[in-house]
């Protein structure tokens, strides 16, 4: 007699299986030991749970360990279908949200088999950043790099002293930025190199480049609103310049998939996360965090590339809802794109403002030490609220305006 298994297979080619699964799994079922076969033999392994599926709380260590043996994607309709920690596994309501993903993990392993290739990586500047994750590492440390690359010297230098570390005396050479700014003001002036050498690398992106700097400023300025001190405006203004490196290489990796997922956005008024997941399987979001590993970015700016569209952001992350508002404000009120909402932020840094004037009041530093902004900024806080609609627009516009009149943009600072 032929044995009659507790499932069915179809194979979709390209190393990929799916296995359909109608009753209550546990650790006994046979659909177990055909997973642990099928993940040796396929790419993929797609398990699908009709409507009377579920995973028995009973299957979660044996879930572990599936979902460490490979890639394993488990589709179910209902939350309560899902009674185990899925551990590295991936959950979709759809078979074709989880096919997508498939096409979207692949893209994802030739973007990354991409990246060393690039000259950037084998720059000098990725070598600091790879040396900067010790934090046991010395300025001696970083001049036997730096010794070997005059050029860069110069254009950290420039960079040290450009307006947005604010200091009225040059500096002259590497240890007096050093001494003054530390290893962590160091590490920002890399990062910021880095967004130049990526800047060469997507020269052709002119559009998303100006949008990732404005985005920056604007964060920046943000940041200064609410009172950040020196060193988180320089995240913050980082965070910025990165925020979009995902959308930089999906374009790179493959230009006319990316320009159809831009009409999807423009033409059917979708989100640009789901325009992405739509034609790549993936988003810009994921693919930045994974970037950001690969070229030995500062922890801090993985999550503001995975999460600056994402409205669950707690309160207190200052850094990515400065992110968050600066890219909100340009997608809605200068490039007329889908936007993700960000208002229910304002309140929260508009109370950061309040506590930080009154602490400064106590003090006596008012004056002295009270961030500057403009005189539209000013005008406004007397009438009300800076963080308040529409005054907030009126005042970032302004910025904006002086920003692109400056020339900074064009400069690349």
């Amino acid at each position: 007699m032929t044995q009659q298994y507790p499932f069915q297979i179809k194979d979709h080619g390209d190393k990929v299986i799916e296995m359909i699964v109608g009753d209550v799994i546990g650790p006994e079922h046979k659909v177990a030991e055909a997973l642990r076969i099928l993940l040796k033999k396929f790419d993929f392994v797609i398990l699908s749970l009709k409507e009377t599926a579920s995973l028995h709380p009973s299957f979660t260590d044996t879930m572990a360990e599936l979902s460490a043996a490979g890639k394993l994607l488990v589709v179910a309709h209902e939350d309560d279908q899902i009674q185990v920690d899925l551990h590295q596994a991936k959950r979709f309501t759809e078979l074709q949200a989880a096919q997508n993903r498939v096409e979207g993990e692949r893209n994802i392993a030739r973007i990354l088999e991409k990246i060393p290739t690039l000259p950037l990586v084998q720059s000098s500047a990725n070598k600091l950043l790879t040396m900067l994750r010790n934090p046991a590492v010395t300025f001696e440390d970083i001049e036997e790099v730096t010794s070997k690359d005059p050029k860069l010297v110069m254009r950290m230098l420039k960079i040290a002293n450009s307006a947005h570390f604010m200091r009225r005396m040059p500096y002259e050479n590497l240890k007096s930025v050093v001494t003054f700014l530390g290893l962590d003001g160091i590490r920002e002036i890399i990062v910021q190199e880095t967004f130049e050498g990526l800047a060469k690398v997507f020269a052709n992106q002119r559009e998303k480049l100006a949008h990732m700097r404005r985005c920056a400023h604007l964060a920046s300025y943000i940041g200064k609103l609410i009172g950040a001190d020196m060193n988180m405006m320089s995240r913050i203004n980082s965070a910025g310049l990165l925020h979009d490196i995902g959308s930089l290489a999906l374009c790179f990796y493959d230009s006319q998939e990316y320009a159809r997922a831009t009409m999807l956005v423009r033409n059917n008024k979708k989100t640009v996360c789901e325009a992405e997941l739509e034609v790549f399987g993936i988003d810009h979001q994921e693919l930045g965090t994974l970037l950001a590993k690969k070229l030995a970015m500062p922890d801090y700016l993985g999550p503001a590339m995975a999460r600056h569209h994402d409205r669950t952001v707690p309160f207190d992350n200052h850094l990515i809802i400065s992110v968050m508002i600066a890219n909100g404000y340009l997608n809605q009120h200068i490039e007329g794109l889908p936007f993700t909402p960000y208002e229910q932020y304002l309140p929260v840094f508009a109370e950061e403002r309040k506590m930080k004037n009154v602490t400064l009041a106590i003090t006596g530093k008012s004056s002295q030490s009270a961030p500057r902004v403009s005189k539209i900024a000013s005008e406004k806080e007397k009438c009300g609220e800076i963080f308040k609609v529409p005054e907030l627009y009126d005042v970032l516009k302004a910025e904006l305006d002086q920003f692109i009149l400056a020339g900074t943009e064009a400069l690349g600072m």
